[in-house]
């Protein structure tokens, strides 16, 4: 629904933002030819208010925050995000989702390449949001970060955000079992997630693995589901922000 694109411009699209810019590689995609290529700072320009991403060079970090969706949302079930490029790639599961008047995302903070504490940082209170959909922990595992540091940032990013409900979501499967950091993270991520569900139960919050039926029994993704062995494919997204909506639904009440 973007008419163009233009660099370093903001184009109006469907009552969202898109902001262009070229970025270094996040932690996700911190390899070129086989070599690590470092990780950086993201400086990106972003409008509070507005559901922006960042696009362009394939290695870019996206960003978005802000309401995202248009047309009428009374009665919609709201909520805000806290995530990774799990959450802000341009075809994750919250773009999939983001036309459904079912739902309103009423703000939120996601950042590719984005540990925990980093998506801490930048996330604010979101009025009005019943639910807080919490997708973080990916980029921990590749930096080697401790699991209860990273489970120690997710609850301060519930309580910062200070939704009625919180929705804690798995992470994804992995095919690599390497990083520049050391970590193996195919094993990595499994263990985060038995943690990530272990702390929603402990607090009372909901928790969903919307990536089960493409996650085979070692930790990898099915065959053909993800394109890098990191994200799920366009396709894939499809069916993770259906368990998406099922799992916001039911955690609103």
């Amino acid at each position: 629904m973007i008419a163009s694109v233009l660099t370093a411009a903001c184009l109006a699209a469907g009552g969202s933002v898109v902001l262009v810019t070229a970025h270094i590689a996040s932690a996700e995609n911190s390899t070129v030819s086989g070599r690590p290529r470092a990780a950086a700072d993201h400086g990106d320009t972003r409008i509070p208010g507005t559901g922006v991403v960042t696009q362009g060079d394939p290695a870019a970090g996206e960003v978005l925050t802000g309401a995202l969706g248009s047309g009428d949302r009374s009665g919609a079930t709201t909520f805000a995000y806290a995530g990774d490029s799990i959450t802000a790639r341009t075809d994750s599961w919250l773009h999939v989702l983001e036309p459904d008047t079912r739902f309103h995302a009423l703000g939120g903070y996601a950042h590719s390449g984005y540990r925990a504490d980093q998506v801490l940082h930048e996330v604010r209170p979101v009025p009005g949001a019943a639910v807080l959909v919490v997708e973080v922990g990916t980029n921990d595992v590749t930096q080697a970060i401790p699991t209860a540091t990273t489970i120690a940032n997710v609850d301060a990013i519930v309580r910062r955000v200070g939704a009625p409900h919180t929705l804690v979501v798995a992470g994804p499967p992995s095919d690599w079992t390497t990083s520049p950091w050391g970590a193996d993270r195919r094993t990595g991520q499994l263990a985060l997630s038995r943690a990530l569900g272990q702390d929603a139960t402990a607090h009372g919050w909901s928790y969903v693995d919307p990536f089960v039926e493409f996650r085979q029994p070692d930790g990898s993704w099915v065959r053909g589901a993800s394109p890098d062995g990191i994200h799920g494919s366009a396709a894939t997204n499809v069916l993770v922000a259906r368990a998406m909506a099922e799992a916001i639904a039911k955690a609103s009440h």
